[in-house]
């Protein structure tokens, strides 16, 4: 816990910039269904990482639809495509779960964690791995399609644009290669281990580093365009909205730089780290700290919309969608708050910490929990299913935005309220984006 430094603060000009992040294929992906592939899905609902998710809300009461259980923490955030839910465990797994029914389609088996956030495009699921390798694997099947080798641990989630698979490693790289083949096109050196997955928006490439060093880098060739030092490690995936760039850091700074030149255009700081990736909807910034709260930020007004305590740390990053935020919490506990007055609408339990991050799709938020669980979380609609236990075999079984705008100019935000004072639960430096 920091002294002597103001809760917040947030001095930002943002510059109306109409950003069109870049489509992971040449065109729309066609809706699923015989002969026609999912549409993609990854961390943060897309390769800018905005958070922002198109389902309708989860409205109380809810209920726990199923929870599928695996053999150690779920740290990894789930993606969810074609009915399907892709999500890894540390017990060396990726695994493929029917989004209505909690029952295991297929598993992938690692050589170690799978704690990246899986990014499922065109028919195939890519996932890094404590192994050293990102894997891509058929969506459908399970079956392996290409491995690329890195140097070091793969924690971050890959992000898909262009044909390309963007990601980094503890070997200090940042990676893009050939999303059909694994095949290298380039890898640019940082100065720390790449722990949070980059975001992709228009032909750049934003990522950070466990020394702080955040870089825009060209998509396509790896050269850097522009750069800037943090004042503590990156561990949260970047948010890019609108042509502005929101980064957050171990010292508790989010960090807006405009999404273009790199130009510093304001700091926010929590009384805390910041390992939650931002999130952005409607002119709202939603970002977690370890001081325990969750933020969000009109960024056109200049002032904290308001602000939400749970019980310990927010590490993991928030989700929106349906006029509601999902985020869950080191309390144990998967919150739904109303996204423009910060009003809790229900929480659920899990049985430990929640560092995972929240995937909303067709009314159903998904989430893994450091108990091992996967849950499934709707309003109470239907029946639950009863809780799902693995198969025993590795081999796999066949498988049965609106463009958000805001403008104006940042000012000055003081503290309201005095910050808690509960220490983080664990204060290792190995957390991803998740």
């Amino acid at each position: 816990m920091r002294q002597g430094i103001p809760m917040q603060r947030f001095i930002l000009t943002v510059v109306a910039v109409t950003a069109a992040l870049a489509a992971a294929s040449s065109g729309p992906a066609p809706a699923s269904g015989p002969g026609r592939l999912a549409p993609p899905a990854m961390f943060g609902a897309n390769e800018g990482r905005t958070g922002h998710y198109a389902s309708p809300a989860v409205a109380a009461p809810v209920q726990v639809r199923w929870r599928f259980r695996t053999d150690d923490r779920v740290e990894s955030s789930p993606a969810v495509s074609g009915g399907m839910v892709y999500v890894g465990s540390n017990d060396d797994h990726l695994y493929a779960i029917d989004a209505a029914t909690g029952v295991e389609r297929w598993r992938f088996r690692t050589d170690n964690d799978a704690s990246s956030s899986p990014a499922v495009v065109a028919g195939l699921v890519y996932v890094g791995c404590d192994d050293g390798h990102l894997y891509a694997v058929d969506a459908q099947t399970g079956v392996e399609r290409w491995r690329f080798k890195a140097d070091g641990d793969i924690n971050t989630s890959p992000a898909v644009a262009g044909g390309l698979v963007f990601f980094g490693s503890d070997d200090k790289h940042v990676y893009a290669v050939d999303a059909a083949t694994g095949a290298s096109r380039w890898r640019v050196e940082m100065e720390g281990k790449v722990q949070a997955g980059p975001a992709v928006a228009g032909d750049l490439v934003y990522v950070g580093d466990t020394k702080g060093e955040v870089r825009a880098l060209d998509a396509a060739t790896g050269v850097q365009r522009w750069g800037f030092e943090a004042d503590g490690a990156i561990f949260g995936a970047p948010c890019v909205a609108d042509g502005v760039l929101y980064v957050g850091d171990k010292e508790g700074n989010l960090f807006a730089r405009d999404a273009a030149d790199g130009a510093a255009q304001g700091r926010f700081e929590a009384d805390d780290d910041i390992r939650s990736s931002p999130a952005y909807a409607a002119g709202l910034l939603y970002v977690g700290s370890n001081d325990d709260h969750l933020y969000a930020i009109d960024v056109q007004a200049g002032t904290i919309a308001w602000k939400f305590r749970t019980d310990d740390d927010v590490r993991s990053s928030p989700a929106v969608a349906g006029g509601m935020v999902f985020v869950g919490s080191e309390d144990d506990h998967l919150y739904a708050i109303d996204a423009k007055t910060g009003a809790e609408q229900w929480r659920v339990a899990t049985g430990k910490d929640v560092h995972s991050s929240p995937a909303v799709a067709d009314g159903v938020i998904y989430i893994g929990s450091q108990d091992g669980y996967v849950y499934a979380v709707a309003s109470q609609a239907a029946p639950a299913a009863a809780d799902i236990e693995p198969a025993a075999s590795d081999a796999g079984a066949a498988p049965s935005a609106d463009a958000d705008k805001n403008t104006g100019t940042m000012i000055l935000v003081e503290p309201d309220a005095a910050p808690p004072s509960a220490p983080p639960a664990d204060d290792d430096d190995d957390d991803d984006d998740d």
